[in-house]
């Protein structure tokens, strides 16, 4: 096998994910930017940051239930259509009446937030259709490359467009990129691994057969769930899968901290540094390139430890960059120096990200089952994200009144501190040695892949 091909079904996918990701990522940094230069505090930008967190938490039961009951693509299409009529809508709004650009752009916050819900937690969910399990690792790992590649060009170009066109000009050319995400999106084929839930089907009979399950002609008869049921049946199953709870539990106190990266970092750089708009799209996009080369390396590896294991190490690193975050603040260098500085400091947390996020990824879609994905996708973002508007008040508020170097000190000792801890509990209660979170390796995939191959040729 070439693995080093790209299909077709690749392809779609990395055009889709290319776009949606540049035209938001230009559009999300001119707002931020907007509203830290009008407001020119943490905490004004702080409270956009925290919409979509809170957005997300209202929605956990609806998006879940939906995903899972309703056809992935028609979700998709309909998430980008209402995209694409909502930023018109705001491009006229914002262009008659600019002085209320906050309560504009927060109403455009909210719904690019709820049709990211649905669209990113139906692709997710629709990643073992798409894609045989094989490939599901490399298929993730050139995601979060082409993510980044969109991620580092869209400040540079963001900061070079802001400073020509008004704020909604952004949303008018964000239009152009959701229309072309919506039109790889149909042209997706979504029955192309039919085999592979056939045989998904026949193991989850067997297995609600031993444990004396109804039967699936039981199921299929039985009532449909309603959305309050579904939302029981996701947390009825992380209940149950303590590994995965210690996750989605401990994730909620990390996007608690990182909330000092996410509005210390730009409000730093800005305010503090007094970085130019070319100079802190420079720093910004650098973090991308480091996710970028990261999803190239992992895409390129075979992973000898459990993904967790992985996952954790590395976030004990990154723990430990925070420290050194807010140095500039204190040696005084000049502008170029601490723009060299941030390009470095931000493209290895790109590298490190991408061994944080992309294994825990994979696993889960490998561990969860694809009737539950939509539910159990649609909690874990929720419980991971709703630790982060309080953090993101917090922290603003903080800025606003302190120095950065002893914030990014305490608060990496305190992550850092978070992650030993968790790694103690998780060799403590053996949980990487549990059947149920065992995974197969990718030569493990390969060997299932060439005796599904052998089986159809022999039929």
């Amino acid at each position: 096998m070439n693995k080093s091909k790209i299909s077709t079904q690749m392809l779609k996918m990395l055009v889709i994910k290319f776009a949606g990701t540049f035209g938001s990522g230009m559009l999300n940094f001119a707002i931020g930017l907007y509203i830290l230069h009008r407001t020119g505090s943490a905490l004004g930008m702080g409270v956009s940051m925290i919409t979509g967190p809170i957005v997300s938490l209202i929605l956990t039961p609806f998006v879940g239930y939906i995903v899972d009951t309703m056809n992935h693509r028609k979700i998709m299409i309909t998430a980008q259509i209402t995209t694409s009529l909502g930023l018109l809508v705001f491009g006229l709004v914002f262009h008659n009446w600019p002085a209320q650009y906050f309560p504009e752009l927060i109403g455009l916050i909210i719904l690019l937030q709820v049709t990211d819900n649905f669209l990113s937690t139906s692709l997710t969910a629709s990643l073992v259709q798409l894609f045989k399990g094989a490939e599901l690792q490399r298929v993730n790992s050139l995601n979060q490359s082409i993510t980044s590649l969109a991620a580092f060009l869209a400040p540079i170009i963001g900061a070079l467009v802001y400073t020509l066109v008004a704020i909604d000009t952004f949303a008018y050319l964000e239009i152009l990129f959701e229309v072309t995400a919506l039109i790889g999106i149909v042209f997706l084929n979504f029955n192309l691994v039919k085999a592979t839930e056939k045989n998904q089907t026949v193991q989850l009979a067997a297995a609600d057969s031993a444990s004396g399950s109804q039967n699936p002609t039981a199921e299929a008869d039985a009532p449909k769930e309603s959305i309050w049921q579904n939302f029981q049946a996701g947390f009825h199953y992380l209940r149950h899968q303590k590994l995965m709870l210690i996750m989605m539990i401990s994730s909620a106190g990390i996007n608690f901290f990182f909330a000092a990266l996410n509005v210390g970092e730009p409000y730093l750089l800005v305010n503090t540094l007094k970085l130019s708009n070319t100079q802190y799209g420079i720093t910004d996009s650098a973090f991308a390139v480091g996710m970028f080369l990261g999803g190239l390396l992992l895409g390129a590896i075979n992973l000898k430890q459990h993904p967790v294991n992985i996952s954790y190490t590395c976030l004990a690193v990154l723990s430990g960059l925070l420290f050194i975050l807010g140095i500039p603040e204190l040696v005084g260098w000049t502008n170029s120096v601490n723009t060299v500085y941030y390009v470095v400091l931000n493209a290895f947390n790109g590298i490190i990200l991408v061994f944080i996020n992309t294994p825990i990824m994979t696993f889960m879609q490998q561990l969860i089952p694809h009737h539950m994905q939509g539910r159990v996708f649609s909690l874990s973002s929720t419980i991971g994200m709703m630790m982060m508007p309080l953090g993101t008040i917090l922290y603003g508020a903080m800025f606003d009144h302190m120095t950065a170097f002893p914030i990014f000190v305490i608060t990496g000792v305190v992550l850092l501190s978070q992650t030993l801890i968790i790694r103690l509990i998780i060799a403590r209660q053996h949980l990487l040695e549990l059947p149920e979170n065992q995974v197969q390796t990718n030569a493990e995939d390969e060997a299932v892949k060439i005796a599904e191959e052998l089986s159809s040729t022999t039929n």
